[in-house]
């Protein structure tokens, strides 16, 4: 399951990105262009498979994963993804039978390497979201794959809602017809929003007056700072996406 979406995205993204300015910025990630998200996504790529998931998302571990390639082209960075998505992926799918550690270091904590799969494959999906957003290009919006990541990012929520005593609240995705409960009481509130905007929002790539303006059932007031997973903080001025 994990490996098919992952392969998936990365085919997604080197085909998008063929005959494209790799240069151009990336407004998602202001400290980036369009080359250094590629070095990023094929160094995830390569630290998957081989092993290396200490840090796990965090700015030195993605920071070593882009200047290690600040020498390498668009071509040859994409060529050396080509070479390790193949073992990434099927690393994702068997990644609790390798003998690993069970937990590990990563952005959001100590972290169950169990959940390294689904934050793999939600990093790519922003990425290429990130990507097309710079290009102008508004595709994609419909992917199976994103109700899977908006799925995991809203209970990703439910940690920060527990740990700062917050009432529960209902999310739903209008265009998937499913809902997740985020707490384990009766619901004082509900956001309505499609899998696309709940993953973006909730992934840091939303403002909190955006947040604020989605579809929300009751006062979004008391949730919006906590609306956004913990390593990630919301967007100052908006992707206008």
């Amino acid at each position: 399951m994990y490996a098919e979406a992952y392969r998936r995205g990365h085919s997604r993204v080197v085909a998008f990105m063929e005959g494209r300015d790799p240069e151009i910025s990336v407004p998602a990630t202001p400290l980036w262009g369009a080359l250094d998200i590629l070095r990023h996504l094929t160094g995830i790529s390569a630290d998957i498979s081989d092993h290396i998931f200490d840090g796990f998302a965090s700015d030195e571990w993605t920071r070593q994963q882009v200047e290690s390639r600040r020498h390498l082209s668009a071509e040859e960075v994409v060529g050396e993804w080509n070479d390790v998505i193949g073992p990434a992926s099927e690393l994702l799918d068997t990644i609790s039978e390798m003998g690993l550690p069970e937990t590990i270091a990563s952005a959001a904590g100590l972290t169950s390497i169990k959940a390294v799969p689904p934050m793999a494959i939600g990093d790519i999906l922003h990425h290429e979201f990130d990507l097309r957003n710079a290009y102008g290009d508004t595709q994609g919006r419909d992917l199976l794959d994103l109700h899977f990541s908006a799925s995991g990012h809203v209970k990703s929520l439910r940690g920060t809602f527990s740990v700062l005593g917050l009432p529960t609240i209902r999310v739903e995705s209008t265009d998937a017809g499913m809902g997740w409960d985020v707490g384990f009481d009766e619901p004082v509130a509900t956001l309505r929003a499609s899998s696309f905007e709940l993953m973006r929002g909730i992934g840091g790539r939303r403002t909190r007056e955006e947040m604020g303006a989605m579809g929300w059932a009751g006062d979004p007031e008391p949730f919006l700072d906590s609306m956004v997973l913990p390593h990630l903080a919301m967007r100052e001025t908006s992707l206008r996406e």
